[in-house]
């Protein structure tokens, strides 16, 4: 009960955090467009992904040390955390000055990944970007110590702190003096405060932290640090690969317009991908604490859950896109910006996909299976970067969406699910495929309904007639996701604690 309390509380303030996030951002992102050029839309996207691949440099340390926390966070033994934070210190600090030092080498070769670039002083953005991602090193580690002893809710509440502050600063900015490098700056100094301010918390609810005497880490722990982290070397090319080359390979092949059309439509995905990694940021630590602790049934059965919860937010979040992605970003940014229905179809699966592997990954990482999936990202990144260029070329847009799904089908879609099924929690391959494709098949039929019922309903788009249809689709998935899977294990375990914690019923 007190994991269920701590990742409560977690997911609490986690969705707040994330809902005033997300809504600042869409308000910044109104302002910057009316503000800026659409080359400073593209710029922004372009900058995002070239210095996420710097952080490849970050090397797993962080989700290598974090699963190292969970033991001794269990069992209270302070002098393991000391060392092993003082270890993340030196680590992170390293990683940081790595960053910038690269960074700056790779200076002279900007310009290859912009077609047709007709922005000046980019170079001068280029070089805040880069202080804004290595400087972030600096001070964050404890930040992690936070999270990994089931207390995201403090990262969460300084997180939208900073977000809040950032957002009124670049609105304000962008409205009196529309600069894009007085925007970017901005960005920069509350990443800084934030996280300052972050570690002198830790400082403050760990008070050990501070004393000087650390002990030197025994030989098992350092070995498996090492190893996990020999792991995430591959998984951190991968992720880097498949998630922070679409903007550069649309930036060099089709040019800076598709970026920024590109990066609107991201920015809704990401936000809705951003609520799964607040949800499972929030309950990580819990689950770790369970794999420490709890026997092999305990964790089958939490996995269910889990997994069920991911597809019950699958299911609302694509009907909610298949329905109104377009009608958002006309009624936000204008018509100018909309896709073909058929590549926002595309993203849409591209985005089922990658959203529905959450529950394995989030049991994966806690049961530190780093290791046993190495090549995986590997594979996955030769065959996503070949796919998405050859197809970018050919197609365009839809061509980087493409080379995602194709190389999330051949690797990721079965090779997690087994690597974890066979080493940390045992279930069969095909009886989670089974309630997979139950999911999956259930989330199309009720997508497709939707639509036709809003596209029925409501021929204009206007604010009213959004308003309506997310309203509908929340009603419709709800329904035939409740009625559908009334009587699972799972749906009765979540009903009982709905009703035990909040005196709601549902069945």
């Amino acid at each position: 009960m007190a994991r269920v309390e701590q990742a409560r509380k977690n997911i609490k303030y986690s969705t707040i955090a994330y809902i005033l996030k997300i809504t600042l951002q869409f308000v910044v992102r109104l302002v910057f467009v009316k503000s800026l050029p659409i080359e400073y839309l593209g710029i922004n996207g372009l900058l995002s992904n070239f210095l996420s691949m710097l952080s490849l440099a970050e090397l797993g340390v962080g989700p290598a040390i974090i699963y190292s926390l969970y033991q001794p966070l269990a069992k209270k033994d302070t002098a393991t955390i000391k060392a092993l934070i003082a270890l993340f210190k030196k680590a992170y600090t390293a990683i940081g000055l790595f960053i910038i030092g690269t960074g700056i080498c790779l200076l002279p070769w900007l310009d290859w990944f912009i077609k047709g670039n007709t922005v000046t002083d980019i170079h001068w953005f280029y070089l805040v970007f880069l202080l804004n991602t290595g400087i972030s090193y600096f001070y964050s580690y404890k930040r992690n110590l936070l999270i990994a002893d089931q207390k995201q809710y403090i990262n969460s509440i300084y997180q939208s702190s900073g977000q809040i502050a950032l957002a009124v600063l670049q609105i304000m900015f962008l409205l009196v003096y529309p600069s894009y490098l007085i925007y970017i700056i901005l960005m920069l100094l509350v990443t800084v405060s934030e996280n300052y301010a972050v570690a002198k918390k830790t400082d403050g609810v760990y008070p050990y932290l501070q004393e000087k005497n650390v002990q030197v880490l025994s030989a098992d722990i350092k070995n498996t640090i090492l190893k996990n982290i020999k792991a995430m070397i591959a998984h951190k090319i991968g992720g880097m690969t498949v998630f922070s080359t679409a903007n550069l390979i649309l930036s060099k092949f089709v040019g800076l317009t598709a970026v920024g059309l590109y990066s609107n439509y991201y920015l809704v995905i990401a936000a809705s991908n951003s609520f799964a990694g607040q949800f499972f940021a929030s309950i990580t630590a819990s689950i770790g604490n369970l794999i420490v602790l709890e026997r092999n049934q305990k964790k089958v059965d939490i996995f269910k859950v889990t997994e069920f919860i991911v597809a019950w937010q699958a299911l609302i979040i694509v009907c909610g896109f298949f329905t109104l992605l377009n009608p958002l970003i006309e009624l936000w940014l204008g018509k100018q910006f909309l896709f073909d229905e058929v590549v926002v179809t595309w993203l849409i699966i591209n985005f089922y996909l990658t959203y529905m592997r959450m529950a394995v990954n989030a049991f994966k990482d806690a049961s530190g299976l780093y290791w046993n999936d190495r090549y995986k990202p590997l594979a996955e990144s030769v065959i996503n970067l070949i796919a998405s260029v050859y197809l970018t070329i050919h197609y365009g847009v839809i061509g980087v969406i493409w080379g995602g799904i194709i190389s999330t089908l051949l690797t990721c879609f079965w090779v997690e699910p087994y690597v974890l099924f066979k080493n940390s929690i045992e279930i069969k391959l095909k009886d989670y495929f089974k309630d997979y494709f139950k999911y999956a098949a259930v989330t199309l039929l009720t997508s497709v309904v939707s639509k036709w019922l809003y596209t029925k309903l409501f021929i204009e788009v206007t604010i009213i007639n959004f308003v309506l249809g997310v309203v509908l689709c929340l009603v419709v998935t709800n329904a035939v996701w409740v009625l559908v899977f009334r009587k699972r294990e799972e749906m009765v375990y979540l009903h009982n604690i709905a009703r035990d914690k909040f005196g709601m019923k549902f069945l």
